[in-house]
């Protein structure tokens, strides 16, 4: 059973004030529970979400009939060498499953990769080296992503360690942990994340992602 949390009840009451601190937590928990429709009404039409910058392979993957199916691409660069459409079947040596293309390393080292291309039914091995990436996101792609984000995980938990507001600017400093399967082996990272906000609607404007230290730490195996 997913982390509930009752914030119906009060999201009715949040826009007869400007937002506070603890709106932004209830933006967070509705955005993880994967519930669309509270999180478009704290966000405006021009929302723009900025990624934590990322060291990487540059794609976005949806698993698929045992296989990673590239789903988006971030960078024209990397286009060279993996397309949408494309299926990656082993990364490093191992299977691939569902929690994707994890990647542990610093810039520039290479990934082993077994792939079918687009349209064809042949095995290639690939090296592709990893890069740094930072892809934006607006409201209706935000949307589907925290959709598919929350089919991912069985439950789920979100420790708000801090949360700053200053002016039109609230910053958020937040523990996420959770789980694929009941009594599953359990997932967190930290993340620090500025939210600006649109003074005359009241709405989120941009979020803003910011480098954590699990992330540095991620680079060296």
């Amino acid at each position: 059973m997913k982390y509930i949390f009752l914030y119906i009840s009060t999201f009715s009451f949040l826009f007869a004030a400007k937002l506070q601190e603890g709106d932004i937590e209830l933006f967070l928990l509705a955005r993880f529970g994967g519930d669309t429709a509270n999180v478009s009404g704290f966000i405006s039409d021009e929302f723009l979400y900025k990624h934590t910058p990322y060291v990487g392979l540059g794609v976005e993957t949806r698993y698929v009939d045992e296989s990673l199916l590239i789903t988006k691409v971030l960078d024209d660069s990397i286009q060279k060498h993996l397309q949408v459409g494309d299926r990656v079947y082993e990364h490093n040596n191992e299977i691939v499953d569902s929690l994707g293309l994890i990647t542990n390393g610093p810039v520039g080292e290479s990934q082993k990769l077994i792939v079918v291309k687009k349209g064809e039914s042949d095995f290639r091995v690939m090296e592709i080296s990893l890069d740094e990436f930072q892809y934006e996101e607006n409201k209706n792609s935000f949307l589907e992503s925290v959709m598919r984000y929350s089919e991912k995980w069985y439950d789920y938990d979100v420790e708000f360690i801090d949360v700053l507001k200053k002016k039109n600017t609230v910053v958020v400093h937040y523990r996420w942990e959770g789980s694929r399967e009941e009594n599953g082996k359990i997932y967190t990272f930290s993340a620090i994340e500025f939210y600006y906000i649109n003074k005359k609607k009241d709405l989120i404007d941009k979020i803003v992602g910011l480098w954590s230290e699990k992330q540095f730490r991620d680079q060296f195996e």
